[in-house]
């Protein structure tokens, strides 16, 4: 995607400089409307600009940027833009606000894109049709970048007449991907009031889609009903390709199902959340399905398998135990199964759909998301024990990947007090070093604050809820107060009162929408009958209710690799391994509580 925006703004420069009048020279000319590849290189295009008047110069450096950002090159594209003099005649004007933009969009930066976008010289131009596709192509992805995504989405829908065939559907699905970013609640208030009728139809329709994702029968049956209502709305002449797969979702879906969950031994806890949180889930959508429950904590998987295929079952949902989940990839599988972890050894398998909640995918989340913030340098803290070590191996694997460094790491153990362990990680015992030998060189006392490290971007804490309490405030304490904390969703119980989490304060932290968003009716139902689904098993009542939704979807998300699942663990997708990713919500403890946190994108992660 990326490269196809850098392509469309070069052919939109190009365009520009064509249509506007020139005062360069025919050889000039010849020399700016080449491309990369050919005789002129960017070193060359510089170089003549160093021997070129103040005009001649600007249109070479120009040249020099597109070609870097043609190459992907932003950070050259950037330095060269620097040494242009502005201002600059119109035509210039117009492909340096274009190569701005591009740049902002490509660190992340849909604001800053926008503004650039909004210059006079790219504004008050009289644009062709082609350039305005261009230019309402960016501002569409600028403002999803921004996650503006009704902005977007409006965009897209006023390009939408201008274009033809292939490129009219992509749109439309852009249109509808966007929509659905959008909570339910919000996309009803806006059709309300919705101007034009096509934008009306487009919220009702991704409010519709989104109210009855859990339950494909009820969505077919409201899909149905839109399209009557809406028969010569564009989404009803040429349907999103997840809705127009949706009569057969619900021709195949299983009708009975094989739950392979422990029910006794050290996992039962983990395995009765699950199953109770399938039934309800069930008893909730009203779905017509027969569910067949198979103890996993003492027979052997594979003859439970084919146990529950003789029985009737036509898809499997488990087992928990990942030594399980690597011997069924390991088979050939008579009947689709939704496993709920993954295998050891990343082995896969076509029939097997691999779904869990590995404590490794938060690591990988928080290096993301701390490399998209622009951040660097990491200071690591985590609990000295097998589990902290496999799980901070994920984060520095992920973390160095994405280019950034590690200044200094410290495993904690049962202790009670931090001050030690958090002095040396910030260099503050050296500063109080250096005070202490000079009060003895000099003979004299005087009043001294000492001074931390000042290399450090952010902190990593791998830490529960009781450790985080004592090691944040020490970070604070000893004058690393302004340095950003990320965690994971270890740091939050349910029910914590404001009073225990005043110590967690400026904690950045990951985890599942079952804990921080609004419950749905499920969610209530659930929390109502068992109380236990608000303690640390939470994750696991998520868990099945998510793998209750999911399974009717499976082969759609198969075939839509679009398609995603707005779950109770996540946003959820499937990757062209069987495996379902998760995308976690972020939050926040301020005074006490806790909050949104807000997301900022300033690099984006291109691997």
């Amino acid at each position: 995607m990326l490269r196809l925006v850098t392509l469309t703004i070069i052919s939109l420069t190009l365009v520009g400089c064509a249509s506007s009048p020139s005062t360069s020279t025919p050889q000039e000319q010849t020399r700016t409307a080449r491309v990369d590849g050919e005789s002129d290189s960017i070193f060359e295009l510089i170089r003549s600009a160093e021997q070129a008047d103040l005009s001649q110069a600007s249109t070479l450096r120009m040249r020099a940027a597109e070609l870097a950002v043609e190459s992907n090159d932003f950070s050259q594209a950037e330095n060269i833009l620097s040494t242009i003099k502005l201002p600059v005649p119109i035509p210039l004007a117009r492909r340096y606000a274009l190569l701005k933009a591009n740049i902002a969009m490509q660190a992340g930066d849909g604001v800053e894109a926008l503004i650039w976008l909004r210059k006079p010289a790219v504004t008050n131009q009289q644009n062709s049709e082609q350039d305005q596709l261009i230019l309402g192509e960016l501002r569409a992805r600028a403002f999803h970048i921004a996650r503006s995504y009704l902005a977007s989405a409006r965009e897209r829908i006023f390009l939408d007449p201008l274009l033809r065939g292939e490129q009219r559907k992509a749109n439309q699905e852009k249109i509808f991907s966007a929509l659905l970013e959008l909570p339910q609640n919000n996309l009803n208030q806006q059709a309300n009031i919705a101007i034009t009728s096509e934008l009306r139809g487009w919220l009702s329709l991704a409010a519709m889609t989104k109210q009855y994702q859990s339950n494909p029968m009820r969505q077919l049956e409201a899909w149905e009903q839109w399209q009557r209502v809406w028969s010569n709305h564009p989404a009803s002449l040429n349907p999103p390709l997840r809705l127009k797969t949706l009569s057969s979702v619900v021709a195949n879906q299983a009708r009975s199902i094989a739950l392979f969950l422990p029910l006794n031994g050290d996992l039962a806890p983990f395995g009765r959340a699950i199953r109770d949180a399938i039934i309800a889930s069930r008893l909730q959508m009203e779905r017509d399905v027969d569910i067949q429950v198979y103890d996993t904590s003492g027979d052997n998987i594979e003859s439970l398998v084919a146990l529950a295929l003789s029985n009737g079952a036509q898809l499997g949902i488990g087992p928990l135990d990942r030594s399980a989940v690597t011997r069924l990839a390991e088979t050939e599988l008579p009947m689709p199964i939704l496993a709920l972890n993954r295998t050891l050894d990343g082995t896969v398998n076509p029939n097997l759909y691999q779904f869990g909640l590995a404590p490794e995918d938060e690591m990988l989340q928080v290096a993301d998301q701390v490399f998209r913030e622009g951040k660097e340098n990491a200071l690591v803290i985590y609990p000295d024990s097998q589990w902290g070590e496999r799980n901070v191996s994920a984060f520095r694997e992920r973390w160095r990947t994405l280019g950034g460094n590690i200044i200094n790491t410290s495993a904690y153990g049962n202790q009670k007090d931090y001050s030690t362990m958090v002095k040396t990680l910030l260099d503050v015992d050296l500063s109080e070093g250096r005070a202490s030998n000079l009060r003895r060189i000099i003979g004299q006392s005087f009043e001294f604050t000492p001074r931390r490290r000042q290399d450090i971007d952010f902190v990593f804490l791998l830490a529960n809820k009781g450790q985080a309490r004592g090691i944040n405030p020490t970070l604070a304490f000893y004058y690393a107060e302004d340095i950003p904390v990320y965690s994971t969703s270890h740091v939050y119980e349910y029910d914590e009162s404001r009073i225990e989490s005043i110590d967690l304060n400026g904690i950045r932290f990951c985890d599942i929408p079952w804990k921080l968003g609004d419950p749905d009716g499920t969610q209530k139902q659930i929390q109502q009958l068992w109380p236990n689904s608000k303690s640390s098993l939470a994750p696991f009542y998520a868990l099945g209710v998510d793998a209750f939704r999911l399974y009717p979807r499976l082969e759609q998300m198969k075939r839509v690799t679009t398609e995603r699942i707005y779950g109770e663990t996540g946003i959820l997708r499937l990757d062209s391994n069987n495996v379902i990713n998760r995308t976690l919500a972020w939050a926040m403890f301020a005074n006490g509580e806790v909050v949104p946190a807000p997301l900022v994108v300033n690099t984006p992660i291109t691997q």
